[in-house]
């Protein structure tokens, strides 16, 4: 973190930098004229620039903690649970229940075993 003094030329009228052209938007009555000012350039963390006093700037970076917070309080934002993945046996969740049912009464049904020659052997009218 450098601190250089830099001498900046402004407008003394609306004060943004000065350069070869300046087309100044102000309703004041002053007189455009150039103005020095010193300035010890931008923060390297958050890109404010320095005030007066370097030693002076709280340094606050941008943070979305804000957006984090509100995207979590939103009802139906939880986060994704996968049911094929739970190894909760008493989980509430709709999805988990209905996929531990039907794959606990798929396995009673001898679903679970398959058929060795595959569709050859499936005794339904698409069986061979």
């Amino acid at each position: 973190m450098s601190w250089t003094p830099q001498l900046n030329v402004v407008c003394g009228r609306c004060g943004k930098p000065r350069g070869l052209r300046h087309v100044c938007f102000s309703n004041s009555q002053r007189k455009a004229t150039a103005k020095p000012q010193v300035s010890f350039g931008k923060c390297g963390v958050c890109g404010k620039p320095y005030g007066g006093n370097p030693l002076a700037h709280v340094c606050k970076p941008k943070s979305d903690f804000k957006r984090r917070k509100s995207e979590a309080a939103k009802p139906g934002r939880a986060q994704k649970h996968d049911y094929q993945a739970c190894a909760d046996k008493d989980c509430p969740k709709p999805l988990c229940v209905a996929f531990k049912t039907g794959r606990r009464l798929g396995y009673q049904d001898g679903f679970g075993t398959g058929f060795d020659a595959g569709l050859a052997s499936c005794p339904g009218p698409h069986g061979g």
